[in-house]
């Protein structure tokens, strides 16, 4: 851990990459909380009862579907 801890020493400017490493963090998870709380909420109801539902279609026709209504204002 001292050879770790020598060479940090040694490096000029190494004390912004902490700081950037939490703003990077901080702006994703403010990102993602603002997606999430703004989804539509039929979709998620779709979403959420799509495992339950019996589905035996082998039709591929619903992957052509455009599933991005959610990020409709």
């Amino acid at each position: 851990m001292k050879i770790v801890i020598n060479t940090l020493e040694r490096i000029q400017g190494v004390e912004i990459y902490p700081i950037i490493s939490l703003l990077i963090f901080f702006i994703f998870f403010v990102v993602m909380s603002y997606l999430v709380f703004n989804l539509d909420k039929g979709y998620i109801n779709k979403m959420k009862n799509m495992p339950l539902e019996d589905d035996n279609n082998d039709d591929k026709s619903d992957l052509s579907n455009n599933d991005n209504e959610f990020l409709k204002p």
